[in-house]
C-alpha cells in the first residue's frame, strides 16, 4: 500500500484537501494547532490503494514545536511514497522552503498550490509550468474548498508514484 503525506504550513488547506480526497471529515480551522496529531485514512487514489496522512501544519522540518516533532517522527519512521506539499497560492515565497527541505530528503513530491481561486481574485498570477521546471516537481493549481484541480492533482500524484515504484529511495533523517 502506498503512503501519501499531506504537508504544509498551518492554514494552507491541508485538512480541507484531506477531506476532499478521502471523503473524511477531519476538523478544519483557520488557526494554528488545529491538526496537532496526524489523521490517516485508507482510500483508493489514482488507482492505488493508499494511506493518506494529514500531518500537522509546520514551518520547518528542523523546528522544536510539538507539531514539528510529530512530523519529524513520522518522516523518520515511515516510508513516504509521495508528499503532497500544500502551499497557499498567495504566499508561495514564504512557503517554498518546506518543499525544498523535503526534496533534500529525496521524498517524491507534488506541489499543490491551494487557494488558487483566491490568489486570482487578488491579481496574483502564477506561472506553474515555469515553477515546475525550476523546482523539478509537478506543480498543480487547486482549490481544495471548491474541488478545482483535483483531477490534475491525482494524475500528477499517480505519475510521480509510478516513476518511483520499484526504486529504492534513500533519504536522510530529519
Amino acid at each position: 500500500m502506498k503512503r501519501i503525506a499531506l504537508l504544509g504550513m498551518p492554514n494552507t488547506g491541508k485538512s480541507t484537501l484531506f477531506n476532499r480526497l478521502s471523503g473524511s471529515s477531519a476538523r478544519v480551522g483557520n488557526w494554528p494547532g488545529i491538526t496537532v496529531d496526524l489523521h490517516a485514512v485508507k482510500t483508493l487514489l489514482g488507482g492505488h490503494m493508499a494511506e493518506l496522512v494529514d500531518l500537522p501544519g509546520i514551518y520547518d522540518l528542523q523546528g522544536l514545536s510539538e507539531d514539528e516533532k510529530i512530523v519529524q517522527s513520522f518522516i523518520n519512521h515511515n516510508k513516504i511514497d509521495l508528499a503532497i506539499v500544500v502551499l497557499c497560492s498567495a504566499q508561495i515565497e514564504r512557503q517554498l522552503s518546506l518543499l525544498l527541505q523535503l526534496q533534500k530528503l529525496h521524498i517524491p513530491c507534488v506541489l499543490a498550490l491551494n487557494m488558487h481561486d483566491e490568489a486570482k481574485k487578488m491579481g496574483i498570477t502564477i506561472n506553474a509550468p515555469l515553477l515546475e521546471k525550476k523546482l523539478n516537481t509537478p506543480v498543480i493549481k487547486i482549490s481544495a474548498k471548491f474541488g478545482e484541480g483535483m483531477i490534475e492533482l491525482l494524475e500528477a500524484s499517480t505519475q510521480v508514484m509510478r516513476i518511483v515504484t520499484g526504486k529504492q529511495i534513500g533519504r536522510a533523517h530529519v
